[in-house]
């Protein structure tokens, strides 16, 4: 399933799962991805499907919406793009889309859902009511070490759900908990446990990756840095690995063993 990850300044907030055909990005709580400042209209941008695509559209914000950089009003969503919402990026992974269907059926951009709003216009100030979920950034563990060899190669994944497979089959039963050990540096032989949702590591501004816990297992994600962290010898690209037990991951020079005992 495609989903968008929150981050600000390197910290990383929340997944959100993309479970709808269009979902809305903005300051006002009842938004399906909440975002909590003043920089951020109140239905500040949206996530459309269109056939199998996903499509994101600028509300008429205020300050705009940036896609890798770039301003934009209506553009295609591509795996690893990244949205930039003031100072809040989010970083998309694509996934299989709800109720997709064949590419024959997508013959036209359907109207957007802000047309009648004019560019630029000014949006109410934020309700009083409904805290945004945006105050509790995960842990960053910070190993400071130096990079790992430079990676000239992304392989290919397998498909994720054929991956899920392979991590369902692998975890033992009664597994009660999860961590990662460290194997090397100052911190060898430390566990870091795996008992959030989200899980950021790595070294700030050098090499950062993030670990989801969903219903099916545990998946590693890049999140910030040129060098792709490494997983039993081989270097993963863009999209979520899934973890299996003893699993050994190198990232910003560190190794650790995924752990579920």
């Amino acid at each position: 399933m495609a989903s968008l990850v929150l981050s600000l300044d390197g910290e990383l907030i929340r997944e959100f799962e993309i479970t709808k055909p269009r979902i809305t990005i903005g300051r006002r709580p009842y938004n399906d991805v909440p975002i909590d400042n003043l920089a951020v209209s109140g239905e500040h941008a949206a996530i459309v499907q269109i056939g199998n695509d996903l499509i994101l559209e600028d509300g008429g914000s205020t300050n705009g919406t940036l896609l890798n950089g770039a301003s934009v009003e209506k553009q295609l969503l591509k795996d690893g793009d990244v949205i930039e919402i003031g100072k809040y990026h989010l970083r998309f992974f694509a996934g299989k889309t709800i109720g997709a269907q064949p590419d024959f059926e997508k013959t036209m951009l359907i109207r957007s859902p802000f047309a009648g709003k004019q560019l630029g216009q000014a949006d109410a100030p934020p309700t009083a009511e409904g805290a945004s979920p945006l105050d509790a950034p995960t842990n960053l563990d910070p190993f400071p070490t130096t990079f790992s060899p430079e990676i000239k190669t992304h392989h290919a994944p397998e498909p994720l759900m054929a991956q899920a497979a392979h991590v369902a089959a692998a975890t033992p039963p009664h597994v009660l908990h999860y961590a990662l050990k460290v194997l090397n540096g100052k911190q060898s032989g430390v566990e870091i446990p795996l008992t959030k949702p989200l899980t950021s590591i790595g070294k700030r501004n050098v090499q950062v990756a993030m670990i989801t816990r969903r219903p099916h297992g545990f998946f590693l994600n890049h999140v910030q840095g040129d060098k792709f962290p490494i997983v039993n010898g081989a270097t993963l690209n863009e999209r979520p690995c899934p973890l299996n037990p003893d699993d050994v991951i190198e990232l910003a020079g560190v190794r650790m063993e995924f752990l579920a005992k």
